[in-house]
């Protein structure tokens, strides 16, 4: 022992840690691998549900792959309006970001209407990234309603560009 006091220096820790040699693993009994096993799964499914789109229901996320399997390519707009048709204004940001491309205003409306109500809830980040693409939709627009329905989400954003 090197103190006075009874503690061991940190080589006699390591030299003590050494001796063991590794140590074999625990044999867990048949219902001990099973509740593990279930736990395992329980965590996985929880991490998908975490990751996944919320509140999408089977047919709601098939009609979502479709539509984004076509994205850039024809056909694209037209799979975006049935499932704007089919599932109403999307609650996702992103989503939502994404049919502010949409060529349908009427469509565009509705989803600045919806932002409207959200985007001052978002990250001042996520505020500048809409912003921007406003900007840029105003510009390339002619449509009287759309630019008023624009205008007015650019005044509801928090920071103003």
């Amino acid at each position: 022992m090197s103190d006075d006091h009874g503690k061991k220096s940190w080589k006699e820790i390591d030299q003590m840690r050494d001796r063991g040699g590794p140590k074999a693993p625990k044999k867990l009994s048949a219902n001990e691998a099973r509740a593990q096993k279930l736990a395992s799964k329980a965590a996985l499914s929880e991490l998908d549900k975490l990751f996944s789109p919320k509140g999408l229901s089977p047919e709601k996320a098939r009609q979502l792959d479709e539509m984004m399997a076509l994205r850039g390519k024809p056909g694209f707009y037209e799979k975006m309006t049935e499932f704007f048709t089919a599932n109403g204004c999307p609650r996702d940001w992103d989503l939502q970001l994404l049919f502010l491309d949409h060529r349908d205003s009427r469509i565009v409306i509705e989803v600045l209407k919806e932002l409207q109500k959200t985007a001052p809830l978002e990250k001042l980040e996520k505020q500048d990234f809409l912003a921007q693409k406003l900007r840029v939709l105003a510009v390339s627009t002619f449509d009287s309603d759309l630019v008023k329905e624009i205008e007015s989400l650019q005044r509801a954003l928090l920071r103003k560009t």
